[in-house]
């Protein structure tokens, strides 16, 4: 390219045409690595569930409310009631998870890895999801059921 000069559509799809083989050798490169890095990810499932949080709906005439804190300062609590050491842990035992990891580090290790594969994430004021990310769908379904009801038993 001359500095200085206009180039047109036409001028740009002559030096593309020109120049034919180094773009298609340099696109099926690009293409090549991008599958080989695709095939070698491990395939990794999530499974998340909503749960809607209903406040009282009894008058306070009637009965007075014995939960004073809001709703996100109680789903706070909650949240990290879920994420607690021993819910984790059962949940790590009951369903076999990190098998391969339980024996060879420290639990508060293991407990900690599980930690990083569950989100829980506000969508509203009144709701929450909860996601658990597994490298098998059903593993990810059921630990995700699982954490689902123990926020629901700890809430009633």
């Amino acid at each position: 390219m001359i500095p200085g000069r206009k180039y047109t559509p036409d001028d740009i799809a002559g030096i593309a045409w020109r120049r034919k083989w180094l773009i298609l050798s340099i696109v099926s490169v690009l293409t090549t690595a991008a599958i080989a890095i695709a095939m070698k990810l491990p395939d990794l499932y999530r499974s998340e569930t909503l749960i809607l949080v209903v406040p009282q709906r009894v008058p306070e005439s009637y009965v007075r409310s014995t939960v004073t804190m809001r709703i996100e300062d109680r789903l706070r609590s909650l949240r990290q009631q879920l994420l607690s050491r021993s819910n984790l842990e059962r949940i790590i035992k009951d369903f076999g998870l990190f098998a391969d990891q339980v024996d060879k580090r420290p639990m508060e290790n293991v407990v900690e890895m599980m930690r990083q594969q569950v989100t829980v994430d506000t969508v509203r004021e009144d709701a929450f999801k909860i996601t658990y990310t597994a490298d098998s769908p059903r593993t990810a379904m059921i630990v995700a059921d699982r954490l689902a009801a123990i926020f629901i038993d700890e809430n009633l």
